[in-house]
């Protein structure tokens, strides 16, 4: 009789990361930038991470697995849109002729609207 046959063939599995961290940062850096844009994703990828350590515990390791990567590339897809998000503001800044010139276009819009 071969002891082997007695032990368990189910191999360890180490806990894959969950990328929860870089769905936070994510999520606060998409919530600074311009009508938050890219915040829903960031929400989304927290969810995603949370269910990746769920369904670890649960012993689902594939589906840990899957919910870990969409995590990952919803973080990654939030940081990216905030980025542009950044990156057109500074542009609409810059072609209003600086900070004061676009400061004065906002008030002379604010001031137009009041009087309507």
């Amino acid at each position: 009789m071969d002891i082997n046959n007695f032990e368990s063939k189910e191999e360890f599995k180490q806990k894959p990361n969950n990328y929860l961290a870089l769905s936070i940062v994510a999520t606060i850096v998409s919530l600074c930038s311009y009508m938050c844009s890219g915040f829903i994703i960031g929400i989304i990828a927290i969810v995603m991470s949370s269910q990746s350590s769920s369904k670890f515990k649960k012993g689902d390791y594939k589906g840990s697995l899957s919910a870990a990567k969409n995590a990952k590339i919803l973080a990654i897809v939030a940081i990216v849109i905030s980025i542009a998000t950044y990156v057109y503001t500074y542009y609409t800044i810059q072609q209003a002729g600086g900070w004061e010139a676009f400061v004065e276009e906002f008030k002379a819009a604010l001031d137009e609207a009041q009087n309507n």
